[in-house]
């Protein structure tokens, strides 16, 4: 990414980037890093570190931007993200999953079930398969 295509306008970060097939304006408020990083950690942020921020994190704004787009039209050129549109990386708010989803091991047990006989212990075929004797060979 080119150096100038990342600039800060008072409060607000800004990035040119082509997003579906448009070249177009993304504008993330300081609010909404400081949310992502923590307010106490941005109010500290220079100008520098929030075009830092930014390059460092663009594919996630870049999919913020996205879902930006789907809600207000994508023939926008410029997209604003604010505050809550960008997932906390600890994974509070936007991330639907707080833990793992398989929350119990999934592999088939070696006990059987209760109320029925073991299976596969025996041998498989305990009689004879054909249901007619077989015809006798004659030579």
């Amino acid at each position: 990414m080119e150096n100038d295509s990342i600039r800060t306008i008072g409060t607000d970060t800004l990035v040119d980037i082509w997003i579906d097939g448009k070249i177009r304006a993304l504008c993330v408020s300081h609010e909404a890093i400081g949310a992502f990083l923590g307010f106490d950690q941005a109010k500290d942020l220079t100008e520098s570190d929030r075009c830092e921020f930014v390059r460092t994190h663009l594919p996630l704004i870049i999919t913020a931007a996205k879902a930006r787009l789907g809600e207000t039209g994508f023939d926008a050129e410029a997209v604003t993200i604010d505050v809550g549109q960008l997932p906390r990386p600890d994974g509070k708010p936007g991330d639907r999953r707080e833990n793992d989803r398989r929350s119990s091991e999934r592999r088939k047990v070696d006990v059987p079930r209760r109320g029925q006989a073991e299976r596969r212990r025996s041998d498989r075929r305990q009689g004879d398969r054909r249901t007619k004797p077989a015809k006798p060979r004659t030579r």
